[in-house]
This record gives structure tokens, C-alpha cells and sequence, in this order.
């Protein structure tokens, strides 16, 4: 056992020190930033099949979870983007390859009250075993029980805490807590017999950058945010909800640009009457804390951008803050878990944005093409109804081919010069003749 083991021991009484996600993270995060190094201010080529996602679910990973990921598959160089705990790799029929090492993840899942330790729930003022609720019953049972052997109404129940007797409504109010459990999980590619693995859906890049990324700049605008263009300088004013950009030609790539624009976006997500974040709402200065947490916000939005969209992370213009970021993260650990979550909101914001005008494209689109359809069939009965615009022949064409038989008639061929053709048998229907 190492030395440190054996002092952490000593330290704790024998007891392990329960791990401390946020610390770590946050640690790794100010050793980079120290050495003057942005963590998620590289290319995003190894994430080009999406988000972190689970494998079993599918549902993509959100907040901190989702950037620790993305970072430890662009440093491990996994492609696949799917992750799974022991037990659900073993449900897909695999297993975790020998020597691999999984990444902590962090879950938050409200604990009712009756699982607390300091709580205990009464029925006929003896102690009971809470197994589940219902909207308006509550199953409970022996502590020795396996199963509920009682459904009762909540009003019927007293929930004793300290010194207080609650009733079941006031109980959840006041005693219900949120807590988070970390989980190990694992990518794909450190596996081996995932043979239930359901195959991987490939996220739709066939839209070119820039049209990706005006489409996006369109539904912003029509959520009322300002475009203008400045010669010099990118920034978003909340005052006038405007986002300015220098011109085009000024930036080296059109993906720069691009890039410059969807990072002021992720500020623009910040303002009252759309996401209410207090690092815009909160009128900081340059070179504040509050404005060094703001463009934090920014990056890891422009980041997840980069990969839900394609569309490149801006990773020139923001240097300066590194001192600044590394000096807030050193203060408070959960700070990188809450800029992360808020990042993870401004993009699904965006992109709801994004895909309701898309929605309203199709609706003007077919509306077009009904009302052609029925212009169509509205022209069609004109003709109808008015002879002078049929295209079909007329009583003209009739007559015209009536005179050009009185002009050419047809030959009296001889009866013995015409062939010798077979009879066929007339049938005659007597019920017709009758």
C-alpha cells in the first residue's frame, strides 16, 4: 500500500475518503489553464459522430458530464461517442477490456424524505417501511419485509424528523433533497462481445458550414436579435440585443467567422427576455469576475456547438481570460459544473430556435404548394366551362375533316376484287329481342 493510502487511513480513521468528482475535475481543468492552456479550445475532429451519448438509452449526456466526456475521448482518441456502466456493458452481453480505465460521471436524482436515515413514518403510531407512492396511495410494510404489505392514504401517515411531527405534503416540501451519485461509465471501443449493442446514429453534417450557420443566425433573428456590423470588434450588446461582427472579408476563413458569430450568440442566449443568465442580466465589466464567468459560459456553448452543428469552435480570441478563468475555478469547485449546465441550456435553446423555423419553412412550403393545386384545378374548370380555351378538339376540327372527305372521297372498290375474309357468327340475345 502506498504512502499516501496508508496516511489517508490514518487521516480518516480507516474509513475512505469518499471521492470528489468536482474537485478533481476542477483540479485538472486550473493545472491546464496554468500552463496558459485552454482545455476545450482544441479541434473537435475526434467527437465528428456526436455527442457524448449513453449506449444503452442513447440519450445524450448534458452539463459537466457531457464535457468531461468530450475531453477524455479527444485526449483517449475514441471515435465512437457511446458510454455504458459495468452493469449495462454486461447487459449487452460484453465486458470491459482487461486494464481499461473508466471516467467518473456525476448524476443528480431527487431523494424523497422517507429515504432519509433521519426520518421515520408512522401508521397507527407504529414505524413503517416506505416502498413506493402512488398519486394518492402509499404502499408501505414491515422493515423486514420484501414487499408492501399495506396501501395506505397519505393523510393517514406522520412523518417524524428531530423534534417534528410533518404531514405527508409538508414532509415533501421541506424534506425531499437533491444528491448526486458518480458512476463510472466506459467507452465502446474499451470493450469487447457488445453483441446487443444497437447499431450508432450518425449525426447529419451533409449541410455545408455556412448554411448551417445562417440558418442558425435566421432563427435567432427572428427571436428578435440584432445583427450589425462593426469594424473591428465582435461583441453583443444587451442594451440593444445586437450581435456585431466585422466584416466578412476581414476574418481569414468563413468558418471563423462563423465561428466568431455563434459565440456571441451563446452571449445574446444570456439575455432577460431568453435564458435571465445573470452574467449578462448583471451588467459586469471587462475584466470582472462576473464577466470572466460569462465568456466561460460562451466557450463551453461554442464548444457543444462545434460539435452538435459542425460548425468550428472560434479558439483565437480568447486568451486573455485564461488567468481569469483559472482564478474563479481555483475559488469554487462547482463553478466549471455550473457554467457547463448553462451552456448546455443556451445550446438547446439555440437549436430549438433553429428547428422552429424549420418548421415554419415546411408550413409556408406546403401552403405554397396546395395553393398551386388548387389554381391548378381552379384553371382546369375555367376551361371546361368556357369552350374558347379548350385545347381538346372542336366542332371546327369536325367540320374541317367533314369537307376534306367531300373533296377526297373514298374509292368503290369492285365486290370481286375485295378479299375473301372469314364470317363470324352472329348471336342473337332473344331476351333483347323480346
Amino acid at each position: 500500500m502506498s504512502d499516501e493510502k496508508e496516511k489517508e487511513k490514518k487521516e480518516e480513521g480507516g474509513v475512505k475518503k469518499p471521492r470528489d468528482l468536482r474537485q478533481e475535475v476542477t483540479d485538472k481543468l486550473v493545472e491546464a489553464l496554468d500552463k496558459g492552456e485552454i482545455p476545450w479550445n482544441k479541434p473537435w475532429e475526434s467527437l465528428e459522430l456526436g455527442m457524448p451519448r449513453n449506449m444503452v438509452s442513447g440519450r445524450e449526456y448534458t452539463g459537466a458530464n457531457s464535457l468531461i466526456l468530450m475531453l477524455e475521448q479527444r485526449d483517449r482518441g475514441h471515435k465512437d461517442p457511446r458510454y455504458g456502466t459495468f452493469k449495462q456493458i454486461n447487459e449487452l452481453g460484453g465486458k470491459v477490456t482487461r486494464g481499461e480505465k473508466g471516467i467518473p460521471v456525476e448524476f443528480w436524482g431527487k431523494e424523497p424524505f422517507y429515504q432519509r436515515r433521519d426520518t421515520s413514518i408512522k401508521y397507527l403510531d407504529r414505524a413503517y417501511k416506505v416502498f413506493s407512492e402512488d398519486r394518492d396511495v402509499v404502499h408501505i410494510g414491515g422493515f423486514k419485509d420484501s414487499t408492501s404489505t399495506l396501501a395506505i392514504c397519505p393523510r393517514e401517515l406522520k412523518v417524524h424528523h428531530q423534534d417534528k411531527v410533518l404531514t405527508w405534503d409538508e414532509a415533501h416540501k421541506t424534506l425531499d433533497r437533491i444528491t448526486a451519485r458518480t458512476y463510472v461509465v466506459f467507452n465502446v471501443e474499451q470493450c469487447t462481445d457488445l453483441e446487443k449493442l444497437p447499431p450508432l446514429i450518425l449525426p447529419d453534417y451533409k449541410i455545408p458550414t455556412n448554411e448551417r450557420a445562417e440558418r442558425i443566425m435566421a432563427a435567432m433573428q427572428k427571436d428578435s436579435l440584432g445583427f450589425a456590423e462593426h469594424p473591428e470588434h465582435a461583441f453583443y450588446s444587451p442594451k440593444r440585443d445586437e450581435v456585431s461582427l466585422p466584416p466578412r472579408q476581414s476574418f481569414k476563413t468563413v468558418e471563423g467567422y462563423y465561428g466568431t458569430a455563434l459565440h456571441e450568440i451563446g452571449h445574446a442566449t444570456g439575455a432577460a427576455q431568453r435564458l435571465n443568465r445573470e452574467g449578462i442580466t448583471g451588467g459586469h465589466r471587462f475584466g470582472s469576475e462576473g464577466y470572466a464567468k460569462e465568456e466561460l459560459r460562451a466557450e463551453i456553448f461554442s464548444a457543444f456547438m462545434a460539435v452538435q452543428t459542425g460548425i468550428p469552435h472560434d479558439m483565437t480570441q480568447h486568451q486573455a481570460y485564461v488567468k481569469n478563468w483559472s482564478e474563479v475555478l481555483k475559488k469554487d469547485k462547482h463553478e466549471i459544473f455550473r457554467a457547463a449546465a448553462e451552456a448546455g441550456k443556451a445550446v438547446d435553446y439555440v437549436l430549438a430556435k433553429e428547428r422552429d423555423l424549420q418548421i415554419d419553412h415546411t408550413r409556408e412550403s406546403t401552403v405554397t404548394m396546395e395553393n398551386a393545386q388548387v389554381d391548378q384545378v381552379s384553371s382546369e374548370k375555367q376551361k371546361v366551362a368556357d369552350p374558347s380555351q379548350r385545347t381538346g378538339p372542336t366542332n371546327n376540327t369536325v367540320t374541317f375533316k367533314v369537307e376534306q372527305e367531300r373533296q377526297h372521297p373514298v374509292l368503290d372498290v369492285p365486290k370481286e376484287n375485295m378479299p375473301d375474309l372469314p364470317r363470324i357468327p352472329v348471336r342473337h340475345n332473344r331476351n333483347l329481342e323480346r
